[in-house]
């Protein structure tokens, strides 16, 4: 025995309690269990974002691009992205392994994935009980991989979109867990999707972490089995676990859904950001929840038995909103990996082997080759908030304009990027055309300066026109005046006359007959007079009237005049309509009279055809008598093959 080698071995890591890990004690049912991705994983993420260098700066940086052309290329980067976060394999489109259902496959499968990795690990744990796993993940490859991966496992697979990768056998094994692959995206018709068992699902693990839960489709998965018997309990549904691969884009998906709307551009901003600027740390694991996936999940046991607890993991980690200053910074530096990656090597990093550190050189030294840059720059004291190495604007609290936070953030930082350079250039297109302007200014000086003489000259011409016109106002202001007060004046004036002609009437004394004929004759005067002024106001409304009546009776001649000329038009064209209509009628008698004439031209054929029809009737009864009388010969035939004849 080896005791050396024994007490050599690295000792299993210790996993702390729910509450010092600081789960959330989330019961809402829908959980996300984060999954790291493998070193192959990671570079293919760096070499997308380096496929869409440009695509990115001109999204960041600028606003004069094709809009359709750079949108599309970001979301093609978030979906190439997606599917490298999920598998490799998915990348590529035109090949295939040939065969998915050798014993070596799934184990193939699990070490260039991440996600992968953990949904094994998962369905490990639940392949021990009894249970109806419905795993949802995008239909066609991803479908082909995960049925794949889970032939590896000792249980049931029942897959509900396109064929199945394994033919049937004869006496197929059956396995008391059953997992059931449902597509992410609704089918065509629900009605197509038959769920063919007796229970309910006991959980639903999204390998497609960007499902939506809320559809029908999926809630008709989730809600399978749970009404009960007398249809109580409808809102208990099977909880939800999404594989998301941390600090990746499901990750920036996941977290960002919740504040903006997927089909936002704040959306898709803040998730390619994240894509950039994280991809130097995606699928590394916190420590705290190492341990937990070196021992292959066997922390979930208990929650697994009993899904109604909390999730004893910490809900979605945040990420931060980067800024293009952020993304530009990300995309000068150089990424670079540690070749070691797995999370058995990891945890080496703990035990209490004997031996030369890993991190020094033979002579003690530390190694700095598999340091990365920024802890190459920490050992330095050279990092950006070591007070030393930062310049008396930062000591001293003395800020100006040309901090991060504002505008020209760009400015200030040191580094000389597309934003700076672009900035340089759009400040001498300014200068350039500030000097241009400057001298079309002195160009047009002089016509200007005649414009000025001469709209001078025009004000002046104007205000001595005003001038004029208003002293003419003033002076018909004034006449007015006066002719408005002479006429009161008169107005008054004729007023007392009528006054003392009416009292001198009323108070003349009539002594005798001669004054009483006299005032009589007075006031039938008036009388008269009065009646004259109406007479002749009548007068002239007649003349008015007649005037009228004469330009309305020269107006109906007229009409009448137009209305004759019309009724005879009228008539014109309605006797060559009637001739017509009489030529028409003729011809369409004569036309009649031929086709009676063919008529019965037709019927004397039709008799004769009868006729000779009713001949060869005759004749044809004749020839099948005679043939009937005629008799059958008697051939004796033999069961000889063909070929042989017959028999003699």
């Amino acid at each position: 025995m080896d005791l050396l080698k024994i007490l050599d071995t690295k000792p299993v890591p210790t996993i702390v309690d729910s509450q010092t890990l600081g789960a959330s004690g989330n019961v809402s049912g829908d959980y996300w269990l984060p999954t790291t991705i493998c070193l192959y994983q990671k570079e293919l993420t760096d070499q997308i974002v380096s496929l869409h260098y440009s695509d990115i700066l001109r999204y960041f940086e600028t606003t004069n691009y094709k809009a359709d052309v750079v949108l599309e290329s970001m979301r093609a980067m978030c979906t190439n992205s997606e599917y490298v976060a999920t598998h490799p394999y998915l990348l590529i489109d035109h090949y295939m392994p040939k065969s998915l259902i050798t014993r070596d496959i799934p184990a193939h499968l699990a070490e260039t994935s991440g996600k992968f990795v953990v949904l094994r690990d998962l369905i490990n744990l639940v392949q021990k009980y009894e249970t109806n796993t419905a795993i949802v993940c995008r239909p066609g490859r991803t479908m082909d991989l995960v049925e794949a991966l889970l032939l590896g496992n000792k249980v049931n697979i029942k897959r509900y979109d396109g064929s199945s990768i394994k033919s049937k056998q004869k006496k197929p094994k059956d396995y008391s867990c059953t997992c059931h692959l449902f597509p992410s995206l609704p089918p065509p018709s629900e009605k197509s999707v038959k769920i063919e068992i007796q229970d309910q699902f006991d959980m639903l693990i999204a390998v497609d972490p960007s499902v939506d839960t809320e559809i029908s489709y999926i809630q008709k998965i989730l809600k399978y089995g749970r009404a009960g018997k007398n249809n109580t309990n409808t809102s208990r549904k099977s909880p939800i676990v999404r594989l998301v691969a941390i600090n990746s884009v499901d990750h920036c998906n996941i977290y960002f859904n919740k504040k903006f709307p997927r089909d936002s551009t704040e959306f898709l901003s803040r998730v390619t950001a994240g894509v950039v600027v994280l991809r130097d740390i995606v699928g590394t694991l916190p420590p705290d929840l190492r341990p937990i996936y070196s021992q292959h999940l066997s922390y979930l046991v208990e929650w697994l038995e009993n899904s109604d607890l909390p999730w004893p993991l910490p809900d979605v980690y945040p990420i931060k909103q980067y800024n293009p200053m952020d993304v530009e910074r990300s995309l000068l530096s150089e990424v670079k990996f540690n070749q070691v990656e797995d999370l058995d090597a990891i945890f080496n990093t703990i035990s209490k082997k004997r031996g030369r550190h890993k991190d020094r050189n033979g002579d003690g030294s530390y190694n700095h080759k598999n340091k990365s840059y920024y802890q190459l720059k920490r050992l330095k004291n050279d990092y950006s908030t070591n007070p030393t190495k930062q310049g008396m604007k930062q000591l001293t609290g003395i800020t100006t304009a040309g901090e991060d936070d504002s505008i020209n953030y760009h400015l200030v930082s040191g580094i000389l990027t597309h934003k700076l350079i672009q900035s340089i250039g759009q400040v001498y297109n300014d200068i350039e055309r500030q000097v241009a302007e400057l001298k079309d200014y002195k160009a047009t000086d002089t016509i200007e300066q005649n414009h000025v003489s001469f709209y001078t000259k025009e004000r002046d011409d104007m205000n001595r026109k005003l001038m004029d016109c208003q002293n003419l106002i003033h002076n018909f202001n004034n006449n007015s005046k006066n002719l408005e007060q002479a006429n009161n004046a008169n107005f008054e004036k004729g007023d007392e006359m009528d006054n003392k002609y009416n009292s001198a009437l009323t108070g003349m004394k009539c002594n005798n007959d001669l004054n009483k004929k006299l005032k009589d004759s007075i006031i039938e005067k008036k009388s008269i007079w009065e009646e004259l002024e109406r007479e002749q106001r009548q007068k002239d409304s007649k003349l008015k009237e007649k005037e009228y009546m004469l330009k309305e009776i020269n107006r109906a001649d007229e009409a009448i005049k137009t209305s004759s000329e019309e009724i005879s038009k009228l008539k014109t064209e309605t006797d060559t309509i009637e001739n017509n209509i009489r030529a028409k009628f003729e011809r369409d008698s004569a036309s009649q009279v031929e086709v009676s004439v063919r008529i019965d031209n037709l019927k004397d054929e039709l008799k004769k055809e009868e006729s000779y029809h009713e001949e060869l009737e005759s004749k044809l009864s004749d020839l099948i008598e005679k043939l009937h009388q005629v008799p059958t010969p008697r051939v004796r035939t033999t069961n000889t093959t063909k070929g042989k004849g017959r028999r003699k």
